[in-house]
């Protein structure tokens, strides 16, 4: 009995010293900071201080400062490293490389985010979610003084209409009609903008190959992933 107990102790220990481990943290560093000063080319503000028309015009200069000097579709290999640091010294990545950068800069000026998964969806959504090679998005939300905001990672575009009116996935799931927006929207991006999709918060990967330990486990990040319930 003895034994039993202390087995039980150690995987319970086991169990979320694991669930820790592929925690994707969101802490802002200083050589993040050296170099979203390099990529971005904007002044530190406190998001807190501004209007949402002063928020909603630093976003529009930040959507498109990103994409000036970095290529898209240049991604940064799987195993390895994919802070701001190395997107730029890369000179590109993938979504899921910009939307973390997209991220750290947001957290760095006083914004909450969450990441968001976005896939096209195929018979339900455990089915959608665990097919292999499924069409998927990695991109970005964050909170304005108006609500969530989707900012997208591959090109200069937010999520808000052409009334003004700004857009978190939960919107775009209960949205029927179709939206006129505001910024122009690619049209090999424009299936992850209507309700036909599956999203996860907080997941940045189901291979587990983007965040050390890089393993098999997915990466996370703990508390986002509770924005799904």
């Amino acid at each position: 009995m003895f034994k039993i107990k202390y087995l039980i102790i150690f995987g319970i220990i086991a169990f979320f010293s694991v669930i820790l481990l592929h925690n994707v943290s969101k802490k802002v560093n200083e050589e993040d900071k050296e170099y979203l000063s390099l990529i971005f080319n904007q002044k530190t503000i406190n998001s807190d201080t501004l209007s949402f028309d002063e928020q909603m015009s630093w976003i529009h200069a930040s959507v498109f400062n990103l994409h000036k000097h970095l290529m898209v579709y240049q991604p940064i290999d799987y195993s390895q490293k994919r802070e701001p640091k190395d997107l730029f010294e890369n000179g590109g990545g993938l979504c899921y490389d910009f939307s973390r950068t997209l991220e750290k800069h947001f957290i760095n000026n006083g914004f909450k985010t969450r990441h968001v998964a976005v896939y096209l969806r195929k018979d339900g959504f455990w089915n959608t979610i665990l097919s292999p090679g499924i069409y998927s998005h990695s991109l970005t939300e964050v909170k304005t003084k108006n609500g969530w905001l989707i900012v997208d990672s591959n090109l200069p575009f937010y999520a808000m209409d052409v009334n003004g009116n700004i857009f978190s996935y939960h919107d775009i799931k209960n949205t029927t009609e179709e939206v006129t927006w505001k910024l122009p929207l690619e049209k090999g991006l424009q299936p992850f903008y209507a309700n036909n999709i599956e999203i996860v918060y907080g997941l940045y990967s189901r291979h587990g190959k983007f965040y050390k330990p890089y393993n098999f486990i997915p990466d996370y990040n703990i508390r986002e992933l509770f924005y799904n319930f």
